[in-house]
């Protein structure tokens, strides 16, 4: 029996309604934006201001790539001075050598690529959408996602390889799944060379490449072999080139001292922070995951894969909330594709009675807090940019060029004080306790009073051992301190920005 029709006034109310509720969704949808847009130009604007190390380890990346542009060379023997390891592809500390041998400083040049990169993701975000969607509305939701989301703003506006890692990354999706539709042989083997470009940036940068080799092996056996042959080719002769030219280094360097312990609590901490700050979208990515298409298939495999390649990286002694960026991001531009293939912006526009609606409050939740996040680190950093420059002029005598040998100290303060690192006390340490690298040499050194200066976050009189000092904040191995207890003397200790401050050992003289 067929229904009755609407009555035209009943047509006619349905139509308004639905209207009216797509006028609010385009309102809110400018509004967000308005509201990214600033925070965006926010951390920006501070990134490219200050002129302290905004991270730690940003502070240990400019060391490095000032040591390269200065002839140092970027891959060091590990038993012999300068006690440091490069734990990363070539390609970022390269480029901000060459920035630094034109004259740019250091921190705005490695931050101007971050800040690239970053906008470059975007970019090809919005591309990668709207592949794989021909609603204009969902493909906007997802940059949205992805650029308010405050992990991905905080690690993409410091001078580490991360953004430039990602980026490529998602350039590749972004080219295969240009080939996939048009079968252009351009895009085919571009997809293959930023695949390589991000590998050779920051090693744990698979995900992107595996995705895609999986996806060919899938649909295209021959096109697949061919691709993977390509990719493998080119890494392994590029592998074989660094270590020809290291000497053997490269290796050390970037696998065998990158292979830091594990620690079940870091994994535990990270969970507990993308699951404040992300959890909703891996709630949406979950809800249409049954509505995986072909043509969505690479773009929720990539972020599979990166969830993947977190679990297994993120309980590394040294790792930080960086770990985490590619897979949030990937989770962005896939929630917005599983919300449109779900139908929920059809359902909240027409005012359906269904769960999918429910969505738009993680949604909601995402933007609100992570936006709220992002206002709050421009303010910390802006706080924090005077309490480092102090520092940094306190510690000037005790750590400049009169200074003939320095230990310790910030890595920020040893970049703008010397240009240069003696020793890497975390890595250094590391090795030494896991038998990598021989610690007598620098033993004996210390024991000569060798080091104008010291510094340390700890005061080696105290009775009780500070709170804080774990595995990834002791300065050097048990043996060493002794010897500093033994050979030099307090002289002065600095208020800082982090931990304890500095404490300032010189030698004891006969």
């Amino acid at each position: 029996m067929l229904s009755p029709a609407l009555p035209c006034s009943e047509i006619d109310r349905f139509s308004d309604v639905a209207q009216a509720r797509g006028q609010v969704l385009g309102k809110t949808v400018r509004w967000i934006s308005i509201l990214v847009a600033i925070s965006l130009f926010a951390m920006f604007a501070v990134a490219l201001w200050a002129r302290t190390a905004l991270t730690p380890v940003e502070g240990i990346v400019a060391l490095h790539s000032r040591m390269f542009a200065q002839g140092e060379g970027l891959y060091y023997d590990l038993n012999r001075y300068p006690f440091t390891a490069t734990v990363y592809g070539p390609i970022y500390y390269s480029l901000c050598a060459a920035l630094d041998r034109l004259g740019f400083p250091s921190y705005a040049a490695a931050r101007a690529i971050s800040l690239s990169a970053v906008l470059g993701t975007l970019w090809f975000g919005w591309k990668i959408l709207g592949r794989l969607t021909t609603n204009p509305v969902a493909r906007t939701t997802g940059v949205l996602l992805a650029a308010s989301t405050a992990n991905f703003l905080y690690w993409g506006t410091v001078g580490q390889v991360d953004p430039l890692a990602i980026f490529f990354s998602i350039t590749a999706l972004s080219y295969y799944l240009e080939w996939h539709c048009s079968r252009v042989s351009a895009s085919y083997w571009l997809s293959g060379l930023f695949v390589v470009l991000a590998v050779f940036t920051k090693q744990t940068a698979v995900a992107g490449g595996i995705a895609i080799a999986m996806t060919l092996l899938w649909e295209d056996r021959k096109a697949a072999i061919r691709w993977i042959a390509a990719v493998a080719l080119a890494g392994c002769t590029i592998v074989a080139a660094l270590s020809f030219a290291t000497h053997g280094n490269y290796l050390e360097n970037a696998v065998f001292a990158n292979l830091n312990p594990l620690r079940l609590d870091k994994l535990v901490q990270q969970a507990q922070y993308f699951g404040l700050t992300a959890g909703g979208l891996l709630l949406i990515v979950a809800c249409g995951l049954r509505t995986v298409t072909r043509r969505t298939f690479p773009l929720f495999l990539y972020a599979g894969l990166s969830l993947v390649v977190w679990i297994l990286t993120a309980a590394k002694v040294g790792s930080d909330l960086n770990y985490q960026v590619e897979m949030t991001l990937l989770f962005s531009l896939s929630a917005a594709v599983a919300l449109d293939q779900c139908g929920f912006f059809t359902a909240l526009t027409a005012n359906r009675k269904t769960w999918l609606t429910l969505l738009q409050i993680p949604l909601l939740l995402h933007v609100v807090l992570n936006l709220t996040l992002t206002f709050r680190n421009v303010g910390e950093r802006a706080l924090f940019e005077s309490v480092k420059a102090r520092e940094i002029a306190d510690l000037r005598p005790y750590m400049g060029a009169e200074r003939k040998h320095v230990l310790g100290g910030g890595y920020d303060a040893l970049m703008q004080l010397r240009g240069r690192i003696e020793v890497e006390t975390l890595i250094y340490t590391l090795l030494v306790e896991a038998g990598r690298v021989d610690g007598r040499p620098l033993l004996r050194d210390l024991d000569a009073g060798l080091f104008d200066t010291v510094v340390l976050p700890m005061d080696l009189s105290a009775e009780r051992v500070p709170e804080w000092l774990t595995a990834e904040v002791n300065p050097l191995p048990k043996a060493h301190l002794d010897v500093i207890r033994r050979r030099y003397r307090l002289v002065k200790h600095i208020d800082g920005a982090y931990l304890n401050g500095d404490y300032i050992y010189e030698p004891i003289r006969d």
